[in-house]
Formats: structure tokens, C-alpha cells, sequence
């Protein structure tokens, strides 16, 4: 058989919404083509309580897709035991089959494909989670058995999560994991990683090729398929002890120049280094030409780093800087926002912006649903 495999489709990014949609809807039509049925690792929405247009469009992009589509939730859908995640509303539209915690066969002209599916969890209790479940979901003999998964790879994105060497004793032909938005392969093609379909972070490796993976249980080996999308351009600029005029002049230079070359493109131009003495990042005032043009002010930033380090050096700390952010905005909020869970909000917050809303919304739709 030959299986698609795509995640992280994020509909309904509010910073590139469009593209959300027309990528995905593109992407899985291409797939419907040229595969048996399609697994999909995650994060179909961007937020846990989506638009209300988007669920629409997410429906209508699914419904036309009339293959098996079989999808686990994804960190972003995550929601409170209890509680509908918007993957619930999809399968109760038969758009798709969501299946959380349980195992799936799949048989065609004398072959089986066995699927075990584990949404997303906490990273501190994934391992748990999977020694667990499968202890109630044994491999199937005779049949090609793939994990599905929503995580962090440790060695991957240098973050608390799954390790690979975790990830190779499973008993699995194939592991899919969605959440990491670059695509990868690892433990000689059983691990697969297909990447997003869309640009979320303005970080350089986005700037590589969106697409999907066709996944062939005969030969065992999976194909990367590059789909079209709108371009992404990732500019550094790096000064040393620059002038405000200086560093003004040279950016706005850059953004004529790529987007006279690139109209439709998204651009993002990350400034850093040093400035001159007495000045620091906010002086620089750089006024974007249009809305897909993003200029990320980091100058002076080893500096600001430096000073974290020596605060942390005071309280006797080992931690990240991540870390530190995070308690300092506990110690903060200490006694005055009880109902968030500041590790989850600062999470987000570092993440992207909008994440960090839609956590907020979610609290207060929740909390409006228990009132009711």
C-alpha cells in the first residue's frame, strides 16, 4: 500500500491565513491522487478553539478529499479531559476519521497496515503515555505497524522530549511525528517527520520546501514530495556598533531590493549584531513596506543575554534563559492570574504571539462554558 503522510497543516494561522488553507486544500488533493489513504500527524488548526470560518473551511477541504483520512490532535488542539477538541467536530462532520489512544487496521489485496494513534501530551509524560498504550495495543503480526505521533525529538529540536534512541526500540515498522516543522528522516527511514504545510515561525529553515511524504510498505521507503507554495525569503543583516541611520538606510535597502525581485513573496529580515554606544534596539524605528515584509529587531541581544546570565549568576542558577523568562513570569504573576498555567502561557508566548491569545481565549471561553 502506499500511504500519505502530512501534518502541522495549522489552518487558520491568523499572520498567514490564506496560505493556510490553500496550501493544505492543494496539498492533500495531490495526495488523493497517488495514495490508498492519508495519515495526518497534528495540528490541523492552529488554535484549540478555532474561527468558526475556519472549522467551515476546514470541513469543505476534508469532505472533498474522499480517500480515508485518518488524523491524530496535535499540541495546538490539546484541550482539557472533558472537553471537545476541534478534531472531535471534524469527524462528527465525516470529514475524517480522528482516532486518539487506539489502533486502526487497514487491509487491501492481502496486506495489513496496522496504525497506532497517540495525539499529542505533555512532553514530560509522551514515554509514559506510549509504554502505556502499548500495552493495550500490541503490534499485529503479518502487518506493517506504524506509531503516529504529535512531539518533541530531543535530538532534533534540543528541547525535553522523546529521544531517538527511545523512538528505536519501539516495536514499529514506521513512526510518524508531526509538531517539528522541518521535515526529517531519521533511524534509517523509520522515522519520519513530514514538516508543516505553512510558514508559522519567520525562522531561516521555514525557507525550505513545504510538501508531503508517500510512505510504500512494499519497498519500505519514503518519498518527500515538494508541493508549491509562496515563497519565503530569510535575510540577515549583522552590524557592528551601527548607527541608527546607518542600519535604517541598509534595511530598507534590502526590503526594495528582494521584494523588487520577489513580488509575492514573504520576507523576513532579522538585524542583529551591535550598535554604537548609547543607543539601543528601540531607537531603530524601521517601517515595514507591506504586510509580508517582517523585520526582527535583535541587535544588542548578546548584551541583554549577558546580563541574564549575570542575574542568574546572583540567585546561584543553572537554568536556560527559557527557563529563567518562565519563573520570573510565575514570580510575577504570583497570586494575581491564577487560572493560567504560566509554563503553558509562557510557552506560547516565546512561540508566537497569536498562541499566546488563543491560550488566553481558550481560558475565557472555558471558563464562560463552566459558568453556563
Amino acid at each position: 500500500m502506499k500511504i500519505g503522510v502530512i501534518s502541522d497543516l495549522h489552518l487558520g494561522y491568523a499572520r498567514f491565513e490564506e496560505d493556510s488553507y490553500v496550501q493544505a486544500d492543494k496539498m492533500l488533493k495531490e495526495l488523493e491522487k497517488k495514495v490508498d489513504f492519508i495519515i495526518i500527524a497534528g495540528d490541523i488548526f492552529d488554535s484549540r478553539i478555532p474561527k468558526l470560518e475556519t472549522i467551515r473551511k476546514a470541513v469543505e477541504i476534508f469532505k472533498s478529499i474522499k480517500i480515508q483520512k485518518i488524523a491524530i490532535h496535535g499540541n495546538h488542539e490539546r484541550r482539557t479531559k472533558g472537553f471537545d477538541n476541534p478534531l472531535d467536530v471534524l469527524a462528527s462532520a465525516e470529514a475524517l476519521e480522528y482516532l486518539d489512544e487506539k489502533q486502526k487496521i487497514i487491509e487491501k489485496d492481502g496486506e495489513k497496515v496496522a496504525i497506532l494513534c497517540v495525539g499529542s501530551v505533555p512532553e514530560e509524560q509522551a514515554e509514559e503515555t506510549i509504554k502505556m498504550i502499548l500495552e493495550k495495543n500490541k503490534p499485529i503480526p503479518d502487518a506493517t505497524n506504524i506509531l503516529v505521533i504529535h512531539q518533541n525529538i530531543t535530538e532534533i529540536v534540543n528541547q525535553n522530549g522523546l529521544t531517538l534512541e527511545f523512538l528505536k526500540n519501539l516495536p514499529f515498522d514506521l513512526i510518524i511525528n508531526g509538531h517539528i516543522h522541518k521535515r526529517y528522516e531519521k533511524l534509517g527511514g523509520k522515522l519520519i517527520v513530514p514538516g508543516s504545510t505553512v510558514i508559522t515561525q519567520l525562522k531561516k529553515e521555514e525557507t525550505e520546501p513545504k510538501g508531503y511524504v508517500i510512505y510504500d510498505t512494499k519497498t519500505k521507503k519514503a518519498e518527500f514530495c515538494e508541493s508549491s507554495t509562496r515563497k519565503f525569503i530569510y535575510e540577515e543583516i549583522v552590524f557592528d556598533k551601527g548607527g541608527d541611520v546607518e542600519v535604517v538606510e541598509a534595511v530598507e535597502k534590502k526590503m526594495k531590493e528582494l521584494r523588487a525581485a520577489n513580488p509575492d513573496a514573504i520576507i523576513a529580515i532579522k538585524i542583529c549584531g551591535t550598535l554604537r554606544e548609547g543607543l539601543k534596539a528601540s531607537d531603530i524605528k524601521i517601517k515595514s513596506l507591506d504586510d509580508l515584509i517582517f523585520v526582527s529587531n535583535e541587535l544588542n541581544v548578546a548584551e541583554i543575554n549577558e546580563k541574564i546570565e549575570e542575574i542568574k549568576k546572583l540567585r546561584g542558577s543553572n537554568i536556560s534563559v527559557r527557563e529563567f523568562g518562565r519563573l520570573e513570569l510565575q514570580r510575577k504573576l504570583e497570586g494575581k492570574l491564577r487560572i493560567i498555567k504560566t509554563a503553558e502561557f509562557f510557552e506560547r508566548l516565546i512561540e508566537d504571539e497569536e498562541q499566546a491569545n488563543a491560550y488566553l481565549e481558550q481560558i475565557i471561553n472555558d471558563l464562560i462554558t463552566k459558568k453556563e
